[in-house]
């Protein structure tokens, strides 16, 4: 999927790089460490996944946020706000997904093991970030034909491209967000492993404080093993292969603690994206990124969030994130164990992402 342009997307591509290297952090988020780049499932049989009793299923509980329709698949234009900086909408929310994958064709669907929101307030030059847990156990529309209910949130995007919903996963994932939170999601960005650690050594690292010492004995390795990954608390400087590491590591603590690392990624990606040095290394960052995204971010777009993002100052950035105090631990009928969002935990949360 090379993107590699010179005349007249000059200004669209300075804005490519700084935008996808922002999603290229964000995937990290969550990311699965098993490379579960399944086959088409077996259609899931109904009376495996219609709620049972153990599940809250009633209207007010923490197994249903929202009873609003999804919106239709497709790219809707987003309007112009005549008070919004670059041209842009009022706000633009933004699903960023990643995969465990390096190839880069996205040839085979698969479950998004990294899953989070970002939204861009153009208006008020400032931005939030919303990190999903991929065990999130949610209601899935447009899937009954294929007998499917509800399921864990990181499957949304394979339904979708599995079972023919009409506008495939992209159209899937967005209809799941709207309901479960009631957030509107306008577009995507799908990013995998590889772009993340050529794009850092391309920028020719990041810097980051650890606040804890790393000692991982069972870091998953590409062929199926295990290695130990150590890093020292303080001060550090990450290439992309260390920098990934420290996003993906989780033996030492949780998937919780490591959603914090990832942010912190973040926003170390982040920072050295807007430094006045990056421009020399775009040629660099082009080509480390060729390949590697999938996404429906217009041109237009895509120069709108590049002129805003050196505006928005890192004190502008709001992060957020689902962790275990708002989630009830649910077992499947099949055994699967899941988290149950808990709606009156996580709405003040979506609000606030949403700068309500």
């Amino acid at each position: 999927m090379n993107r590699s342009a010179i005349s007249l997307v000059v200004g669209a591509l300075i804005g490519a790089v700084i935008l996808a290297g922002v999603f290229a952090g964000l995937s990290l988020v969550r990311p699965g460490w098993l490379r579960a780049l399944i086959a088409p499932p077996e259609p899931v049989a109904a009376s495996a996944t219609q709620p049972s009793a153990a599940l809250p299923t009633e209207p007010g509980q923490p197994g249903v946020f929202s009873t609003a329709t999804p919106p239709p698949p497709g790219v809707t234009p987003l309007p112009t706000h005549a008070n919004a900086a670059c041209g842009g909408p009022e706000q633009m929310t933004i699903a960023l997904l990643g995969v465990d994958e390096r190839a880069g064709d996205y040839g085979k669907p698969t479950r998004t093991d990294a899953l989070s929101l970002i939204n861009v307030r153009f208006t008020s030059k400032t931005a939030a970030l919303f990190s999903i847990p991929r065990d999130l156990y949610v209601p899935l529309p447009y899937l009954e034909n294929a007998g499917i209910y509800q399921d864990r949130i990181n499957t949304a995007f394979l339904y979708g491209e599995v079972y023919g919903v009409e506008g495939g996963g992209p159209a899937e994932l967005k209809a799941t967000m709207e309901l479960n939170f009631g957030i509107r999601v306008h577009r995507y960005v799908m990013v995998n492993f590889g772009a993340f650690v050529a794009l850092v050594d391309a920028l020719g690292g990041i810097d980051l404080d650890v606040p804890k010492a790393i000692y991982d004995p069972l870091f998953p390795t590409e062929d199926g093993g295990t290695e130990i990954f150590e890093l020292a608390a303080g001060p550090q400087h990450l290439d992309g292969a260390t920098a990934l590491k420290y996003a993906r590591t989780r033996h030492q603590d949780d998937d919780y603690r490591r959603i914090q690392r990832q942010q912190d990624v973040l926003l170390a990606v982040r920072d050295r994206l807007i430094r006045p040095d990056v421009i020399p290394q775009i040629p660099a960052l082009i080509q480390a990124l060729s390949g590697a995204i999938r996404t429906d971010l217009t041109a237009d777009e895509i120069a709108a969030l590049a002129c805003i993002g050196p505006q928005i100052d890192r004190s502008a950035i709001s992060t957020y994130a689902i962790t275990g105090t708002e989630v009830i631990p649910w077992t499947t009928p099949t055994g699967g164990r899941v988290s149950i969002p808990d709606r009156d935990a996580i709405a003040p949360m979506v609000q606030s992402f949403l700068g309500q």
